[in-house]
């Protein structure tokens, strides 16, 4: 089943990560920043799929954006180390993965974020050299299906809460005690699905697929299916957003460094990006018969 080439998010993580970037680095000393003498600026890239750039080539990936932006707006060069890779999760209470793979292309949980923060400081002869780590995490920790599957607002926010929330606040101040001069900039996540997701047959092959009704529940019909998936893709963006913005206010007031080490990129995304929309941002298939029959064949 071969995915058809479109920029999965370029466009949009990349803006924000960029902004981020912009406002985080202006309050360092601009003096250093511009100096043609002095060292290259350090870039670490922690994370899951978002970050890591799943399926992407190097120069379509946001952090490959970020450092050519760095690069001509500083006069200096970036040196990256890319720690990030698919479904990594920020910790393991929440997933019996345990599965490790050599690319970072393939979905598996090891090594977990923590870990990705341990290995790469283990890589650096002085964390303090570090000036930039784009990270994100959580939501391999709540599970895409457990998501999609929730029966509403309140199951949601309680799992976007419990794994989304003191497991950042804990990722941040690793992050930010192995890295004590970095600038740290947390992605945010999208809603999976919208109003503007076509309900065609593909789609109700993947909700068939993905969504499960619980035993004794009533029979949904196709369209209410996706209303359903829909309305959780809404609260979740909406829970991560609100939730990993709060553990980096919470982590920044305990810094106390008067001045904000850290920084939430909140994606901004519009309906008409969701998965199988008319202008998706996301992955989508080759929907050529050939290939459409193979898809439904597959389940």
């Amino acid at each position: 089943m071969k995915l058809r080439t479109v920029l999965k998010l370029k466009v949009t993580v990349i803006s924000w990560i960029l902004l981020a970037a912009s406002l985080a680095l202006a309050q360092t000393n601009q003096n250093a920043l511009h100096q043609p003498t002095a060292h290259p600026l350090n870039m670490l890239v922690l994370g899951d799929s978002i970050l890591w750039g799943e399926g992407l080539k190097a120069k379509h990936k946001s952090w490959y954006q970020v450092k050519v932006w760095l690069e001509k707006t500083t006069g200096r060069p970036v040196v990256e180390k890319i720690a990030a890779h698919s479904g990594a999760v920020i910790e393991l209470g929440f997933t019996d993965d345990r599965m490790t793979a050599n690319n970072a292309e393939v979905n598996v949980a090891l090594p977990t974020v923590n870990d990705e923060v341990d290995d790469a400081l283990k890589s650096y002869a002085d964390g303090s050299k570090v000036d930039l780590v784009l990270m994100n995490g959580c939501v391999n920790d709540v599970n895409a299906q457990n998501l999609l599957n929730a029966s509403g607002k309140e199951e949601i926010d309680r799992l976007t809460q419990q794994r989304c929330g003191l497991p950042m606040e804990k990722l941040l101040r690793h992050i930010t005690t192995s890295f004590p001069k970095a600038e740290v900039i947390v992605a945010g996540y999208y809603p999976f699905f919208s109003e503007q997701t076509r309900n065609d047959f593909i789609m109700k092959a993947f909700t068939k697929r993905f969504f499960k009704i619980q035993p004794g529940a009533p029979m949904m019909s196709s369209k209410e299916v996706l209303e359903r998936l829909t309305a959780n893709s809404k609260e979740w963006y909406q829970a991560s957003n609100k939730t990993l913005a709060e553990a980096v206010q919470k982590v920044n007031a305990d810094l106390g460094s008067g001045r904000e080490r850290i920084m939430f990129a909140r994606i901004e995304f519009p309906p008409d990006y969701a998965f199988a929309a008319h202008h998706t941002h996301l992955w989508g298939l080759n929907r050529s018969p050939f290939r459409m029959m193979m898809v439904v064949l597959s389940f």
